[in-house]
């Protein structure tokens, strides 16, 4: 078992990088039921994770919406924190897409940037939020779909890497 940082070269210079290591994939899709909010794929990011200021995850997901007029909104989730809220374009056969930085500052403090893409209608939504999710504890990171009829919203994969 090894404890410590692995690192490569930066291309062919002597400078000393770590590597970016995959925690997490999951692509088993998962759509909606029905009217109403539904948990879509989620992944425990395990306590201590993110142990010192600097480390960081990057998470990315991504699905598709029903070509129907529905209303269809997916959600980010942290923790408890909700971080991106974006309704789709109804009447669109779409996809989606979400990246996610995720950067300890502190103690149980978190920089959070993320954005979603939307294809089909050339949407696109950014948020940059402070987090407050205790690191020393698992913490849940998940999307959401709140649609109206089943697989409004599918969810067909989520990526969970750590970049130090």
């Amino acid at each position: 078992r090894f404890d410590g940082d692995v690192t490569i070269n930066m291309g062919t210079s002597t400078t000393q990088n770590q590597t970016v290591t995959t925690a997490n994939v999951n692509v088993t899709a998962v759509g909606n039921v029905g009217a109403g909010t539904d948990d879509l794929i989620t992944y425990s990011l395990p306590a201590n994770s993110l142990s010192a200021t600097g480390k960081a995850v990057r998470i990315r997901a991504w699905g598709t919406a029903a070509n129907n007029a529905n209303l269809k909104t997916v959600t980010l989730n942290f923790g408890s924190q909700t971080v991106l809220t974006t309704a789709l374009t109804p009447s669109v056969a779409d996809s989606w897409w979400i990246e996610m930085m995720v950067v300890r500052t502190g103690a149980s403090t978190q920089d959070i940037v993320a954005r979603l893409e939307e294809t089909g209608s050339n949407v696109m939504d950014m948020e940059l939020t402070a987090g407050t999710q205790t690191d020393t504890a698992a913490i849940t990171i998940k999307c959401t779909g709140a649609a109206t009829a089943d697989n409004d919203i599918v969810q067909e994969g989520l990526i969970c890497e750590f970049l130090n």
